[in-house]
C-alpha cells in the first residue's frame, strides 16, 4: 500500500487564543507540510501506525522513525516538518495522532507564580532538541488522551499532572544534535552559560549526564560547549563529572558506614568495576583502602588529644 503522510494537525475544538493547552489531531494528507519553526511546545502522541518526523534544518536535519503510541516533545523555535509519513497497516484501528500545544512564555510566567511548575524546567529545556520518551506506561498515555476530553481547570490540572510524570521519566533520547541558538556567543555570555552548566552538574552529578544534553540546557552547540567548558575548568566534561562523583564518594566513605557498592550507585556510577577504576585513578587507592586509611587517621588524631 502506498505511504501516506500526516499533515499539519487540525483542531479538535475551537479554542480561544488564551487557552493554555490546545489539543489537536493529525489528519492524513498526500501533501507534506514545509519545515518551519513554531513558538509553541508540541507534545505528540503518534497514532496506531508508525510515524516519521524530520527535525532540524540543513546539515543538522535528521529523520526519526517512531513506533505507534510513541510520545515526542518538541520545543519552540526548533525547525521541524510537521509531517508523519507511514504505511497504513491493515486492521490498525484509529490512526489519528494527538498533539498538545502549549505556549512557552505563558508557562514561564506560570513558573514564576507557581514554583512547583519549575520542576518541569529541565525537561522543557531538553525539548529545544526534541525529546522522545521511551517506554511510557499505559496510564501516562491514557492521561495524555484524556486531556483532549477535558476543559478549563480540569484540563489544566490534568496537564500539569502529565508534565510532572514526563519530567520525572528517566528514559528518553534527544532527537537533534544542535540547539537552534547559542553558536555565536560572546565571552561574557559563554562564561555565564558555563556557570549555569556547572550549577546544573553539581546539582545532578548522580544522574545520567551527557555533554550534548547539558550544552542544550545552557543553549550552546556541543562543540562550542565542550571547548568553553574545558577552557573554564581545565577538565573535560567527563572528567569533571567523574571527579565530582569520586569526591562525594570520599565524603560518604568517611562519614557513613554504607557499603562501597551502595555508595557506587548513589553517586552516579553504573557498575562497581567502573567505580573502582576511576576511584583508584584519582585517589591512588581503592575505596576500601581509602576508608581504612581515613579511619586510622581519625584514631591517631583522637589519641593525640587524649
Amino acid at each position: 500500500m502506498e505511504p501516506r503522510t500526516w499533515h499539519a494537525p487540525a483542531p479538535v475544538e475551537a479554542c480561544a487564543v488564551s487557552t493554555t493547552v490546545r489539543c489537536e489531531v493529525a489528519t492524513a494528507s498526500s501533501q507534506a507540510s514545509p519545515a518551519r519553526c513554531l513558538h509553541d511546545h508540541e507534545l505528540h502522541l503518534i497514532g496506531a501506525a508508525p510515524g516519521r518526523l524530520r527535525i532540524g534544518s540543513g546539515d543538522d536535519e535528521r529523520t526519526h522513525s517512531f513506533a505507534p503510541h510513541t510520545v515526542v516533545l518538541l520545543g519552540p523555535h526548533l525547525p521541524r516538518s510537521l509531517t508523519f509519513e507511514h504505511r497504513m497497516q491493515p486492521g490498525g484501528g484509529d490512526t489519528q495522532g494527538l498533539v498538545l500545544r502549549f505556549g512557552d512564555e505563558p508557562l514561564k510566567r506560570g513558573m514564576a507564580l507557581f514554583p512547583e511548575l519549575a520542576d518541569a524546567g529541565p525537561m522543557l529545556t531538553r525539548a529545544r532538541l526534541g525529546v522522545q520518551f521511551i517506554g511510557l506506561e499505559a496510564d501516562t498515555l491514557a492521561r495524555l488522551r484524556r486531556i483532549a476530553t477535558l476543559h478549563g481547570l480540569a484540563r489544566f490540572s490534568e496537564f500539569t499532572a502529565l508534565l510532572n510524570e514526563l519530567a520525572q521519566w528517566p528514559d528518553y533520547r534527544l532527537l537533534c544534535g544542535v540547539a537552534p541558538s547559542g553558536e555565536d556567543l560572546g565571552e561574557d555570555a559563554r562564561s555565564l552559560r558555563i556557570d549555569k552548566a556547572l550549577d546544573h552538574i553539581r546539582e545532578h552529578y548522580a544522574d545520567t549526564l551527557s555533554l550534548p544534553e547539558v550544552g542544550a540546557i545552557v543553549g550552546m552547540r556541543e562543540n562550542t560547549f565542550s571547548r568553553s567548558f574545558r577552557r573554564a575548568t581545565g577538565q573535560t566534561f567527563t572528567d569533571f563529572v567523574i571527579g565530582l562523583r569520586v569526591a562525594e564518594a570520599c565524603r560518604l566513605l568517611v562519614s557513613t558506614r554504607q557499603q562501597v557498592s551502595s555508595i557506587c550507585y548513589e553517586v552516579g556510577f553504573n557498575n562497581i568495576s567502573n567505580f573502582n577504576r576511576h576511584f583508584r585513578r584519582i585517589q591512588g587507592m581503592t575505596p576500601g583502602e581509602f576508608r581504612a586509611r581515613r579511619a586510622g587517621e581519625r584514631r591517631v588524631g583522637d589519641l593525640s588529644y587524649a
